[in-house]
C-alpha cells in the first residue's frame, strides 16, 4: 500500500510555474479585447515560451564566458548552457524577438500582441522573483546587522528579490490602469519604468555571478542600452516635428 505520495518540488520550478499559469490567464482574457485569434494566442504562447527559456539560458552563458576562458575545458564549453542559470532580460528578448518572428509581415499583428501582453511580463516576474527569494539566488548584499521583521523574520540581507516582486506587481496594475489612455504604448512603459528600476536594485544586489563588466552587472548595462535606445528616439521625434513645424512656417 501507498497512502501518502512523497514528492519534492523545486520553489522556484513551483513559482514559476504559478507565474505562466497567471499569464496565461491574464493574456486569455484579453484576447477579444486586442482582436487577437484563440489559435494564434496558443501558437505564439508556446512559442514565446520556448523563445524565453533559450533567450534566458543563451544570455547567462555569455555572462560566464570570461569564467570559461579562465577555466577552460571541452566538457565545461560543452555544458555552458545546459548548466547555466536563466537570465530574465535574456528571456524577456527571446519572447519578444519570437513574437516579432511570427508575426513578420502584419505589424499591426504584432503591436496589438505587445500591447495585449505588457502587464503580463511584471506579473510573470513578480513571481519568479518570489522564487528566487525561496531558492536563495538573487540575493541582497550583507546587512551590517541582522533586522528582525514583525518580532519573526529575521534579515540578514538587503530583500531586493522581494522589492522587485512587489515593484513589478505595482508595475503591472499601472500599466493596466494606463491602458484607458490610448496614446500610452504598455510595452514602452514597462521597458523604461522596470529599466531604471532594474539599474538601481543591482547596486544592492549581493551574488556575484551576474556578469559584471566596468564595474556594472550585465543587466545595468542593458538597462543603459533600453533608456538610451527610448531617449535616442524621443530626441529624433522631437527633432522631426520641429523641422515639420518649420516646413510649415
Amino acid at each position: 500500500m501507498c497512502p501518502y505520495i512523497y514528492i519534492t518540488l523545486p520553489s522556484y520550478g513551483v513559482m514559476a510555474f504559478v507565474g505562466g499559469f497567471a499569464v496565461l490567464m491574464v493574456i486569455y482574457l484579453r484576447i477579444e479585447r486586442f482582436q487577437v485569434p484563440f489559435e494564434t494566442f496558443l501558437k505564439l504562447f508556446f512559442a514565446s515560451g520556448i523563445g524565453g527559456f533559450l533567450g534566458s539560458k543563451v544570455l547567462f552563458a555569455i555572462t560566464q564566458i570570461p569564467k570559461l576562458i579562465t577555466d577552460f575545458s571541452f566538457e565545461n564549453m560543452l555544458l555552458l548552457i545546459p548548466q547555466s542559470g536563466f537570465v530574465f532580460y535574456g528571456g524577456l528578448f527571446g519572447v519578444l524577438c519570437t513574437i516579432k518572428i511570427c508575426t513578420r509581415g502584419n505589424g499591426v499583428m504584432r503591436e496589438q500582441i505587445y500591447r495585449m501582453m505588457a502587464p503580463a511580463i511584471p506579473l510573470f516576474h513578480g513571481f519568479g522573483r518570489i522564487g528566487c527569494m525561496m531558492a536563495g539566488c538573487c540575493y541582497g548584499k550583507r546587512l551590517k546587522s541582522a533586522v528582525l521583521v514583525f518580532g519573526v523574520f529575521e534579515l540578514e540581507r538587503i530583500p531586493v528579490q522581494i522589492i522587485e516582486a512587489v515593484y513589478e506587481f505595482f508595475l503591472c496594475a499601472v500599466i493596466l490602469m494606463a491602458e484607458k489612455y490610448e496614446k500610452v504604448d504598455g510595452l514602452k512603459l514597462y521597458l523604461i519604468a522596470y529599466g531604471i528600476f532594474r539599474f538601481i536594485i543591482e547596486f544592492f544586489r549581493g551574488d556575484p555571478v551576474r556578469g559584471i563588466f566596468f564595474g556594472l552587472s550585465t543587466a545595468q548595462w542593458i538597462s543603459l542600452f533600453i533608456l538610451g535606445y527610448y531617449l535616442r528616439k524621443r530626441c529624433i521625434s522631437r527633432t522631426g516635428k520641429r523641422k515639420t513645424g518649420l516646413l510649415q512656417k
